[in-house]
């Protein structure tokens, strides 16, 4: 299990009974499979434009997308407590109330960057899955921005998963976020268009 030990203020992996891919052994080499099946999902979502609009079934369904030749769970809120996000049973009333908001951002007509940022910062909070949140978040958020014709950022993807500088100050914005602060995670964002 030592093996699977990621970044720090990351989710750990301590089970990984629900991994499909029988040859996987270390953490490395899931990152590796992974990015792998997340680029699948990048290419689909993001190559041409189609209605999106944010809800409980979207935001499984990417998560599946992204990850459901990884792990069994994928798409499924996750039902135990983690080191990070809400109580699972709290998942579908947060999610809901994300959904809720983000149809009220959107008709009292909140810039598009903004929505998205906040919408990341919510997904990574509620933490709804298991693992792959920071990712999933990221690319939801991408999704809306590329709907709505706006540029969207180019994350770093190595730098995201690794104790770099740059996850530090991801890791900080987002804290900032947790406590209403939102510049922090919008200058961030911003400056990675």
């Amino acid at each position: 299990m030592d093996n699977f030990h990621g970044a720090e203020d990351s989710t750990p992996i301590d089970d990984i009974s629900g991994l499909i891919p029988g040859h996987i052994s270390t953490k490395k080499e899931l990152d590796v499979w992974e990015a792998e099946n997340v680029l699948h999902a990048v290419s689909k979502y993001l190559s041409k434009k189609t209605a999106f609009e944010l809800s409980e079934k979207t935001i499984k369904g990417v998560h599946k997308e992204m990850f459901g030749a990884t792990w069994k769970w994928a798409g499924a809120f996750r039902r135990k407590v983690l080191n990070i996000g809400i109580a699972p049973e709290q998942i579908g009333v947060e999610i809901k109330k994300l959904i809720d908001d983000s149809k009220y951002w959107s008709e009292n007509k909140m810039q598009v960057l903004e929505q998205a940022v906040r919408i990341h910062h919510r997904l990574v909070m509620i933490h709804p899955f298991e693992n792959g949140n920071g990712r999933h978040a990221r690319l939801v958020s991408d999704i809306i921005l590329f709907t709505a014709g706006h540029a969207m950022p180019k994350w770093p993807d190595k730098d995201m998963v690794d104790n770099t500088d740059i996850r530090k100050e991801y890791i900080k914005a987002l804290k900032e976020a947790d406590k209403g602060d939102f510049d922090p995670l919008m200058k961030f964002t911003d400056n990675l268009i």
